[in-house]
């Protein structure tokens, strides 16, 4: 049977492909926390069905395509399932779980549900917007909509009002109650909410206040469909990049370069979605274009779609556009997208590149090891903290984070034995000469980073005692206030903005450490006083 402890799953959205010895594809799920999931096939005890006992004796190999939430894994699901046909999913129905909103094209434009057909495409003129995934909220968020918008819904524009213009549905453009212009302004408005690009934020707060003036006036019914509107409505901006609604053959390609050494990851988009993902290693030598290069040779031998995204401008860009062109038989573009779904989607491939580089580890770890220039990722990252309150019973902590969340089984205290008096920097100097100083004594591993609450003052001392311990080990500390790191090879304080990722983990790490000396030095207090 497969060893799941030789693997590090990611803690993550997204999807798993489980892989037989020869490498084939035999089942493809998806999980809102993948490590929960596949560990569940594998743990003691496990109450597996027959099929699913024999799939997991079969499982050699287990691949993951993160994603950034649980709908595009669900979607991103159903889209590998219908392209690898895996054989122990292949009693999926069919059915298409999605449904979308199309906009038609017409003078005045109509709002309807649709459903993609086995051809994986609505033929139907007009705009398509989704997919919405939360089953009945479709029609609710269509309902609440037209309640906002106004448009109509008829297949044939009528001669007279209908019920639905005195349901306040439609704005009744068959008996010249709006202007074909005012029309045409609410149906650009309403493409603007479903696409994400704006107005959403309006439609949610006039809904909030409607939703206030219904429960003031005891009309409650009425303000829980509102206030269930609301969160629908809402779930529009959980942006789905794995449908990105065009039509047209795309691929994106994102590489990450480290040590001399390419790793490229592409998703291939064919008729606006998502179908596969394909990954490449090789050394670069060189100074050429390493993305450009890939491209040149890649494509050189396989098919050239209609637009390539990547994430840079490349070095000769027109050169490289026209050779694939005539490739193709077509003309073909390289683009740079700059906002939007599509530069998510490239941001999503970075982070699958980072989760499988780092072992899955956490991508703020990545983002630090990155930005710190540490020699490997931090998933053991060791932070010590002083508490002298009241220059009594001086204390010093040291709490663990693994792969950026707490050990707490390896949290330690420590009664600070050679200075009595409140001096930072000494007691500093004690705590991690003992903690490491006994480590190396011991043989145990040291971590991959420690980090010290302070600032300049408190890493020099820190530095001082490993050196005197001759522990090798990387250490930078974090100020308070500011948030600045302070590293032994920078002249000037690192500034990463407040909502950096890699950020919140070191101040998690921090204050967790605060916390931790703070209850210990309050304990020891307590004890005295009895």
């Amino acid at each position: 049977m497969f060893d799941i402890s030789s693997i590090r799953i990611p803690d993550s959205p997204g999807c798993y492909l489980m892989k037989d010895k020869s490498g084939a594809i035999i089942y493809i799920g998806k999980a809102k926390n993948l490590k929960d999931r596949v560990k569940s096939y594998f743990a003691q005890g496990s109450d597996l069905n027959e099929k699913t006992s024999q799939l997991v004796s079969e499982i050699a190999e287990i691949e993951f395509v993160i994603t950034d939430n649980e709908a595009e894994a669900l979607i991103l699901e159903s889209n590998l399932i219908k392209e690898h046909y895996p054989k122990y999913n292949i009693d999926l129905k069919d059915n298409e779980k999605f449904t979308y909103i199309r906009i038609t094209d017409e003078q005045f434009s109509r709002m309807a549900l649709e459903r993609k057909g086995r051809g994986k495409r609505v033929k139907k003129p007009g705009k398509l917007f989704g997919p919405f995934t939360a089953g009945s909220a479709n029609v609710l968020v269509a309902t609440t909509l037209r309640k906002a918008f106004k448009l109509r819904i008829c297949k044939k524009l009528p001669k007279k009002k209908c019920l639905q213009y005195d349901l306040g549905f439609c704005s009744a453009p068959c008996i010249g109650n709006i202007s074909k212009e005012e029309y045409g302004k609410s149906v650009h408005e309403l493409e603007g909410v479903l696409s994400g690009r704006s107005g959403l934020g309006k439609v949610v707060s006039d809904m909030g206040v409607e939703m206030k003036k219904a429960a003031d006036a005891t009309n409650f019914e009425r303000a829980m469909q509102l206030r269930e509107s609301i969160r629908k409505l809402e779930g529009l901006e959980v942006r789905q990049k794995i449908e990105l609604g065009e039509y047209v053959d795309e691929d994106f390609v994102a590489m990450h370069l480290e040590n001399g050494k390419a790793m490229v990851q592409i998703f291939k988009v064919i008729r606006g979605v998502v179908r596969d993902r394909k990954k490449y290693e090789f050394s670069v030598a060189g100074k050429e274009d390493a993305l450009a290069e890939f491209i040149a040779r890649y494509y050189s031998e396989g098919a050239v779609p209609r637009f390539i995204f990547v994430e840079r401008e490349l070095e000769g860009r027109g050169a490289l556009e026209a050779f694939l062109s005539e490739k193709r038989g077509a003309k073909a573009e390289i683009l740079v997208p700059q906002i939007g779904d599509k530069k998510k989607l490239l941001e999503l491939l970075k982070k699958n590149i980072y989760s499988e580089i780092s072992g899955h580890a956490e991508p703020a770890l990545m983002h630090l090891k990155e930005k710190l220039a540490l020699p490997v990722v931090p998933m053991v990252i060791e932070c010590l903290d002083i508490s002298n309150l009241f220059g009594t019973n001086i204390v010093g902590s040291m709490v663990q984070f693994v792969n950026g969340k707490p050990n707490k089984s390896g949290y330690r205290k420590f009664r600070i034995r050679s200075v009595e008096t409140q001096d930072d920097f000494a007691c500093m100097h004690e705590v991690v000469k003992r903690r490491y100083g006994r480590l190396k004594e011991e043989g145990g591993k040291m971590p991959d980073l420690v980090l010290i609450d302070g600032g300049a003052g408190q890493l020099g001392a820190a530095l001082s005692a490993l050196r005197e311990s001759g522990v090798e080990v990387p250490c930078i500390s974090l100020a308070k206030e500011e948030e600045e790191i302070y590293h032994p090879e920078r002249m000037e304080p690192i500034r990463l903005g407040r909502s950096d990722i890699g950020l919140k983990v070191l101040m998690h790490a921090r204050d967790e450490a605060h916390r931790f000396v703070i209850s210990y030095h309050r304990l020891l207090r307590g004890k005295e006083k009895k």
